[in-house]
């Protein structure tokens, strides 16, 4: 009678006892179906093996060494055995990573609080010091799949990039007051950098970055980024805005195709139609909001503006009441578009971004981070800003908790970059004195 071999899984312990006719020859992978680990076969497992064998008796197979160990041109793509133990081919499973966010508001605060006083102290110069102080603690307590992201960039050369950033501005600011036409001259410079200063910033950032030692890096494409970032938003202006939609998906599309993960590029699935789209959602739910403060108004009010001047001219009180709901009716309005907007064109952004086989989801929700951004707005009001930290944390933490990856391979298949040479910051400091915002929600 056959003796079965027991599998054993390296990562969670699982086990299975099967038969050495059951496994498949050739053979050298196998998946548990609890934690969905690939590891390796021991040799002694297989069934050419056990043909040499013929006093084998009741054993257990070796802890198998996880499969990520291997030489890649050792892998098979499926190794099925029968029962619970593998339920269909490793290649075709596809799993779930989860983001994490591990920092805590009391450690931030005491980053937060000494930067804050070295910049104060110190009249801005350690500004460069704290920058790189405060994204080395939310890498590093960022995690994919429990492992943690890393920020390398050297304060100094981000120094150097805030003297140039300094000099800038206070040749602007000192132009604007010797000449109203040197002011001019200098903010269409400005201006007509902004590109520039994207791509550059872009770069520094990206190629400061890590996952599993592995860099992330930025390819400059000025041509296309003066296009996307210049000449397509001064032509949707010209086209009162039909054009801003194929704006804004050419430079999500620019932002994402030109990262890379190590030797892997990133890739944009989004088209143009999936943005105007968009885009007409955003201006139904604007006009719903609208039509419904236009009725509240109108039922609160009487329904006639004959009536609201006679009340307004009577009654001071009225016009008052009137004036403040007015304005608290725009802020609601205001504020619920523009979360609504951020929110929901951060979600198509990172749900049509993959890089390799990983695929990215964000399920951001509008009222949560409605809550969010509130009741950050008054914990920081009401603790006159010393709970900037705690907010901080608190807006990182959801944000990574509704962020997945989706992959059916090991993330080790990525392939670290030759190291190119060092990026200046200068693009960086210049975009951050001046307001450039390189972000664009990705």
């Amino acid at each position: 009678m056959e003796e079965p071999v027991t599998i054993v899984c390296p990562n969670c312990g699982f086990s299975k006892s099967v038969a050495h006719s059951a496994i498949p020859a050739g053979a050298r992978n196998v998946s548990c179906p609890r934690c969905r680990t690939i590891f390796a076969l021991s040799i002694f497992d297989r069934p050419e093996a056990a043909l040499n064998d013929h006093a084998a008796g009741d054993r257990q197979a070796e802890v198998a060494t996880p499969a990520h160990h291997e030489d890649e041109s050792q892998k098979t793509a499926t190794d099925p055995l029968p029962g619970p133990l593998n339920d269909g081919p490793a290649a075709q499973r596809e799993r779930m990573l989860d983001f994490s966010f591990k920092g805590t508001g009391s450690e931030y605060f005491g980053i937060w609080i000494v930067n804050t006083l070295l910049k104060l102290i110190t009249l801005g110069i350690y500004s460069a010091w704290a920058k790189v102080r405060k994204r080395r603690y939310f890498y590093g307590s960022t995690t994919l799949h429990n492992e943690p992201f890393d920020y390398l960039a050297d304060p100094m050369a981000l120094f150097k990039g805030w003297v140039i950033g300094a000099v800038a501005f206070l040749l602007y600011m000192l132009s604007s007051r010797v000449s109203q036409v040197m002011s001019m001259i200098v903010g269409l410079i400005i201006f007509i950098a902004v590109p520039w200063l994207i791509v550059r910033s872009r770069m520094f950032s990206t190629r400061n970055s890590s996952h599993r030692n592995i860099r992330f890096s930025f390819r400059p494409n000025y041509s296309e980024a003066y296009l996307v970032f210049l000449g397509l938003p001064l032509l949707a202006s010209f086209t009162l805005g039909i054009m801003m939609p194929y704006a804004t998906y050419r430079q999500k599309r620019f932002l994402v195709e030109n990262s890379s993960y190590g030797m892997t590029q990133f890739s944009f699935h989004a088209t143009a139609k999936d943005f105007y789209l968009f885009f007409i959602r955003i201006t139904l739910v604007a006009l719903a909001i609208l039509t419904s403060m236009a009725v509240i108004f109108f039922l609160a009010y009487g329904g006639s503006a004959h009536i609201l001047g006679a009340i307004a001219a009577k009654t001071p009180a009225a016009a008052q009441s009137l004036a403040l709901f007015s304005m608290l009716g725009f802020f609601i309005f205001y504020f619920y578009v523009g979360t609504y907007v951020q929110t929901a064109l951060t979600n198509l952004t990172w749900n049509a971004t993959s890089v390799g086989d990983c695929r990215f989801t964000s399920m951001l929700r509008v009222r949560d981070m409605v809550w969010l951004y509130l009741s950050n707005a008054v914990a920081i009001t009401c603790s006159l800003g010393l709970l900037i930290p705690w907010a901080s944390v608190r807006m990182a933490r959801y944000r990574f908790a509704r962020l997945k990856v989706t992959t059916q391979k090991e993330l080790d298949g990525f392939i670290a970059q030759a190291r190119s040479d060092e990026i200046s910051a200068t693009g960086e400091e210049i975009g951050d004195i001046f307001g450039v915002n390189v972000d664009f929600g990705f």
